[in-house]
């Protein structure tokens, strides 16, 4: 956010009155004693204090500025400013809430409540914010402000289309910190491990890389019953996000010891569109997919709706199973729901809760988890727990508790991720 943080400075310096030459510090402290309701030089005095970050000062002045004049908008950005500058964003924020009932339409205290949100993460907030802002500004100097800022949000919401959009209503390139991010290359590389603490315990490397739009994953997964390998599992998946919807396309195959099911084929195609409101991400999913084992074939459709805040997430999913056996009159189908709810306990970890009703037997879960087994459960109760390790590392822990003929399955899964 360095970018959101420059832009912000030039604000300042445009709206809160910057002079080409510095008059005399002693001498703007001496004028405003003598003329204690001079708004003007009071103002110059606050901002020259700024620039050398004499910010408690400063601040006292914006203060003492805005009580003398209410509907001095100059005095509330620099309140603002003086409090990020020292840090102090949740006081900030609250500061904010006040100011913008005084000015409802005044577009840089939107940005300048972006920005404070952003750095404290929340950052579905500072979207709303910065996009306010862009409605509001009359100046290129504010709509600058709005559009970087609204970049480097989408960005970090991994929303490429809307930063590139953005970024195109800036002039020249006037930001190219975002732009060489877009265009950088992401790579990540994940290594897993899982047990049902009886006889299964399996193990999944994968490895993914993100230009832009574009998406690409690799995934090898092998599971090992009573110590002896038992199945393997290799996957791809290639995704493209357009501005309307993000479409992805992926395919598996399995091979293993059990010659009714194995080698097996599935593949599958899902949209996931993006909405914002307020600050609310919508994020509706209509998906697809077959699965062809030796001895039956699988047709699924799913539909779902995730909802998400900058501090809870919500999530819904229905599936349609239909399988198709190879023996006369055997062929059958089911219904199944998933449900989640998470919540942010810490800037970027979450602790999520999953229930998912239904047999879940040749089922593919909203995940991408394939359930290649005969006596699958028909309800399931999962936490998860997902949370950055240092700035390129995370880890994300997982226990589901299975229930099957009113007897119970428990499985942990660990996966570790490093971001090249």
């Amino acid at each position: 956010m360095k970018t959101s943080l420059s832009a912000l400075f030039l604000l300042c310096l445009i709206s809160l009155m910057a002079q080409s030459v510095a008059p005399d510090l002693q001498a703007l402290r001496l004028w405003v004693a003598e003329n204690p309701i001079d708004g003007t030089a009071r103002l110059n005095l606050a901002y020259q204090l700024m620039l050398i970050s004499e910010t408690d000062e400063a601040l006292k002045h914006y203060e003492t500025l805005l009580r003398q004049d209410p509907q001095n908008a100059s005095a509330a950005e620099g309140i603002l400013w003086a409090l990020q500058s020292q840090n102090r964003f949740r006081e900030s924020i609250a500061r904010s809430e006040e100011l913008l009932q005084s000015f409802p339409a005044h577009a840089p205290l939107f940005s300048y409540t972006a920005y404070g949100l952003s750095q404290l993460s929340l950052h579905l907030a500072a979207r709303q914010h910065y996009a306010k802002a862009e409605e509001l500004a009359i100046t290129d100097t504010h709509r600058y402000t709005a559009n970087s800022g609204l970049a480097w949000e989408y960005l970090i919401l991994k929303n490429y289309p809307a930063a590139k959009s953005a970024l195109a209503k800036l002039k020249d390139n006037a930001d190219p910190l975002a732009q060489k991010l877009i265009d950088k290359p992401q790579k990540q590389i994940s290594l897993g491990a899982g047990t049902n603490y009886q006889s299964k315990y399996s193990g999944n490397l994968s490895a993914s890389l993100q230009k832009a739009e574009w998406s690409l994953k690799l995934n090898a997964e092998e599971l090992l019953v009573d110590g002896f390998r038992f199945r393997e599992k290799y996957g791809i998946a290639a995704g493209w996000q357009s501005p309307l919807a993000y479409l992805e396309a992926s395919a598996s195959r399995l091979s293993g010891e059990d010659e009714r099911v194995y080698p097996a084929t599935l593949i599958s195609l899902s949209i996931r569109p993006i909405f914002y409101v307020n600050k609310l991400q919508l994020t509706p999913s209509l998906s697809g997919s077959y699965g062809h084992y030796e001895l039956f074939d699988t047709q699924q459709a799913d539909l779902g709706l995730q909802v998400a805040s900058d501090i809870i997430s919500a999530g819904y999913s229905f599936s349609k199973l239909y399988q198709d056996n190879e023996s006369l009159h055997s062929d059958s189908e089911k219904q199944l729901h998933s449900f989640n709810l998470g919540l942010r306990i810490a800037p970027q970890t979450w602790l999520s809760a999953y229930l998912y009703e239904g047999d879940q037997a040749w089922w593919t879960n909203p995940y991408g988890a394939i359930y290649d087994d005969f006596d699958a459960p028909s309800r399931a109760y999962a936490l998860s727990l997902s949370s950055p390790l240092g700035t390129r590392m995370g880890i994300m822990l997982y226990h589901q508790i299975g229930v099957q003929d009113h007897e119970t399955q428990q499985s942990s899964f660990i996966t570790l991720s490093y971001h090249i």
